[in-house]
């Protein structure tokens, strides 16, 4: 039977590749977005505002669900968020992955798929890590009979507006990503699209439970 699958953030960096890939699966997808983008007609969307998810009055029937949205954020606000910020990223980082993923519970999926960071973690000192560790113990709370968690580094890929600082950035760290061995090659560079394949992958196991995916996953999938 065709599996129904809800996608959140099809139009981001690893979204875009997660819907690749389940564009080579035989599942219905369902996209959840805040602006029409797909002229694809075999995809389904969803257009809502994120703040009102959960009035959402939808009939589908879901089997998963995927959620690879993120406020964007520039290079230094991941070491330092300013305060003025905080409240912002913590809406889409952590309320709206939440929203979502109650509301796809409620529609029946057993099965969830998010895209989190390398180092995330709810005691963590730093904002963006923190967040990132709190959605990811909120949404294990939650039920679901898989939980599959990508926790990758910075991410390689075409941008929309990527500025050239970010690609100074990525050939100087992918050059010392080499030297990150044993349990620093966790945080080295890796493409979105070997992170949606590894998420996808993942999710069309037969393992329940909850999974969290790594440099090593991503790069032996």
């Amino acid at each position: 039977m065709t599996k129904t699958v809800l996608l959140a953030g099809a139009s981001g960096l690893v979204g875009s590749k997660i819907l690749e890939e389940l564009e080579n699966n035989n599942v219905k997808i369902i996209s959840l977005a805040r602006n029409k983008f797909h002229s694809d007609s075999n995809i389904e969307e969803i257009i809502c505002d994120f703040n009102e998810i959960d009035a959402l009055t939808s009939k589908i029937n879901l089997d998963e669900v995927y959620v690879a949205i993120g406020k964007p954020l520039k290079l230094y606000e991941l070491l330092y968020l300013r305060k003025s910020e905080r409240s912002a990223f913590r809406k889409v980082d952590f309320d709206f992955i939440r929203s979502i993923a109650l509301f796809a519970k409620k529609k029946g999926a057993k099965s969830i798929g998010i895209v989190s960071a390398v180092g995330a973690n709810d005691k963590s000192k730093n904002t963006y890590l923190k967040v990132k560790g709190e959605i990811e113990k909120e949404i294990i709370s939650l039920g679901f009979q898989k939980i599959v968690i990508a926790q990758p580094g910075h991410l390689l890929g075409k941008r929309k507006d990527e500025k050239l600082l970010i690609s100074i950035f990525e050939k100087i760290t992918c050059v010392f990503g080499y030297l990150m061995i044993g349990p620093l090659k966790k945080f080295r560079n890796i493409n979105a699209s070997k992170v949606a394949k590894s998420i996808v992958l993942k999710m069309n196991s037969n393992e329940k439970g909850v999974h969290f995916l790594n440099f090593d996953d991503f790069t032996n999938p």
